[in-house]
């Protein structure tokens, strides 16, 4: 495990950031981007503190003492381990305020590193066989080992939608030569968190319509490799201003941004897959399961955060015996239990994947994270209500220690039983965390993280066994009298095959072995032969 100091050190390697459009020298100085630096430098220090090591760390099969974000669950016992290590780190960062540290980005390996075979068997080369086996544990043996921060960037630009042959006309990262060397590319990777502050990226793809083999590469990038630009957004941080007034952006802030990539070269070691938009389409997915389960963690805390703002401002404001007031505080409970309750459901109906890992139940994530999605304005909202006017009240620290106007103001916006500058710390929190620009940033990133809640319910759709000839009909078709379902199937085949998009009925073994299956196949298959089980 390293220390705080060698992460920043790691960071001085000469890489190539723009921020809001200037060149930065050094992430861990400039005034930009230092904020978050050191929040991550905090991170890894915390993992070497005595009083955490039961919680934050692991002694691996070698006798060696590695971090909980290289942990890899085999059993129900451990994915609760990780959960208890992800909830501390969360915890630790002001509930969930920053996105992705390391915890939440090393596990994009995870299904890689399960189940290497398909990613090198499936790879497609123009200029005869490469041998890309064995890459992907040598890049996992090498991150481990020198507890590098790893960052995946899969998504790509955006383009003409309406036209499936419109992909291979945008500017995405596209393989332009290869050679005995390696790939050579160029083009951009549309976004990443946090990039500026990584060690490496792992690149990939989330296949679309129309995407060719040359745009189809998945392979680890260290980020000052020559040729390689981020491109991030203008930072929200105010390391000047007092953290009284801005709690949040005063710590720093982890960056969203692009990545351009000039002519550069991946030598074949770097590479895990090529060429194969098929293998796109299906697997890479899965891959992105376990950094949901680790969003699912941050949002329970998040809602849990939610839940005690809104108790204390309501007692601050001397409204929570209020009959109306209690039914939606309520409401707010029930949404943090609802959020718990789908993460818990998650573990204790988890499976084995073929590698061995214990692998939460992924309907169970990805519906959880959806009703967090779904309900999250609706709960912001009640907090804002909760508080009234005073959420745009808000003397600044300087005129509460004024030595004219402060004692006023802190007699005039005293409350039930908590002094004035208490509860202005309680509006403040709910002000920047949901109302101004950077807690505006983070309510985007969480809709957009992964997979807004449309496209969670079509991936839910694509992967498990919903179609209309399959067991979750069996009740229906039981009660309705029907018989010989191959009628149904026969339809739904023609539809299915019509479409570009996934279809859970022809993915490959491969893919469907990261996949949930529930007691419906069973059942189905015991109560009725008609039925037919996808392949």
């Amino acid at each position: 495990m390293r220390t705080g100091k060698e992460y920043l050190e790691s960071l001085r390697d000469g890489r190539k950031v723009y921020v809001g459009g200037e060149l930065i020298e050094d992430v861990t100085t400039h005034p930009k981007t230092k904020g978050y630096a050191q929040a991550i430098a905090e991170y890894y220090d915390l993992h070497l503190k005595p009083e955490n090591q039961d919680l934050l760390t692991f002694v691996d099969e070698n006798g060696k003492r590695e971090s909980m974000h290289w942990f890899l669950p085999r059993s129900k016992e451990d994915v609760i381990k990780r959960r208890n290590y992800a909830d501390f780190i969360f915890r630790h960062f002001q509930g969930g305020i920053f996105t992705r540290p390391p915890a939440g980005m090393n596990v994009v390996m995870f299904t890689q590193v399960d189940d290497q075979e398909p990613w090198a068997e499936n790879s497609r080369f123009k200029n005869g066989h490469r041998d890309l086996s064995g890459n992907i544990q040598r890049h996992w043996d090498e991150v481990t080992a020198k507890d590098l921060a790893v960052s995946p960037m899969f998504v790509d630009v955006q383009y003409d939608r309406g036209r499936d042959d419109s992909m291979a006309e945008t500017p995405m990262l596209s393989i332009i030569e290869e050679n005995d060397e390696g790939i050579v590319v160029r083009g951009w990777k549309a976004i990443g968190t946090s990039i500026p502050f990584v060690n490496n990226l792992l690149i990939g793809n989330l296949w679309r319509p129309g995407q060719t083999a040359e745009q189809t590469i998945y392979a680890m990038v260290p980020l000052a490799t020559p040729g390689v630009s981020v491109v991030a957004r203008e930072s929200r941080a105010q390391p000047d201003a007092d953290p009284y007034d801005r709690p949040l952006a005063t710590l720093g802030d982890e960056l969203d941004g692009m990545v351009y990539f000039d002519d550069v070269l991946i030598t074949w070691d770097q590479v895990q897959h090529v060429g194969n938009p098929e293998h796109a389409k299906w697997y890479p997915q899965r891959q992105f399961d376990w950094v949901h389960l680790e969003t699912q963690i941050r949002q329970t805390v998040h809602a849990e955060l939610m839940v005690g703002l809104g108790l204390l401002i309501t007692q601050a404001l001397g409204t929570s015996k209020n009959p109306v007031v209690q039914s939606q505080l309520a409401e707010l409970i029930r949404f943090r239990e609802t959020c718990r309750a789908f993460m818990i459901a998650a573990e204790e109906t988890g499976f084995h994947t073929p590698g061995g890992l214990y692998k939460p139940n992924n309907i169970f994530i990805d519906f959880g994270r959806a009703h967090y999605l779904e309900h999250q304005h609706e709960f912001v909202n009640m907090l804002i209500e909760f508080c009234g006017r005073g959420i745009v009240i808000q003397p600044t620290k300087r005129e509460l220690d004024h030595p004219y106007i402060g004692p006023k103001l802190q007699e005039a916006l005293r409350g039930s039983e908590i002094s004035a500058r208490d509860r202005i710390k309680i509006f403040r929190q709910i002000s920047e965390r949901f109302l101004t620009e950077f807690g505006s940033r983070h309510e985007m990133f969480e809709k957009f993280n992964g997979t807004p809640p449309y496209l969670i319910n079509i991936l839910t759709m694509q992967r498990t066994e919903y179609q209309v000839d399959g067991p979750l009909t069996q009740l229906a078709r039981d009660v309705l009298g029907f018989g010989d379902t191959a009628e149904l199937g026969r339809r739904a085949e023609e539809a299915e095959k019509a479409s570009h998009y996934a279809s859970v009925k022809y993915q490959p073994e491969y893919a469907r072995s990261q996949d949930v299956h529930d007691g419906y196949i069973e059942n189905a298959e015991s109560s009725d032969p008609a039925v037919t089980t996808p392949a």
